[in-house]
């Protein structure tokens, strides 16, 4: 009767014990299913020279780094008759954003 009664606590302990991590979630918390979740980063961040070549494959040209900050930076390119502020991650390799600042000239 006692080994029953052991096994018995045995079972409510480990069941308590399992059930714990999934009720100290918040309800309504996700993670994956923010936009910049779906680039994944690379290995290894770009150097100053690599994120100038992605952003003239992209076709930008006159290429000027500005503000690095926490694996983006500001770059002011020109792309056609415009000159753009663009925020590149440069550990995912892409554009965050771009700002038309004036025209080119």
């Amino acid at each position: 009767m006692k080994r029953w009664a052991a096994g018995l606590m045995l079972a409510v302990t480990l069941a308590g014990t399992v059930a714990a991590p999934v009720q100290a979630q918040p309800f309504g918390l996700f993670f994956g299913d923010e936009r910049s979740d779906f680039y994944p980063e690379r290995l290894s961040c770009l150097t100053d020279y690599q994120i100038r070549q992605a952003i003239a494959d992209l076709g930008y040209h006159d290429i000027y780094l500005n503000v690095a900050m926490d694996k983006r930076i500001q770059v002011r390119a020109t792309q056609g008759e415009w000159v753009y502020l663009i925020e590149f991650n440069y550990c995912s390799a892409r554009i965050e954003s771009q700002k038309r600042l004036r025209p080119a000239g």
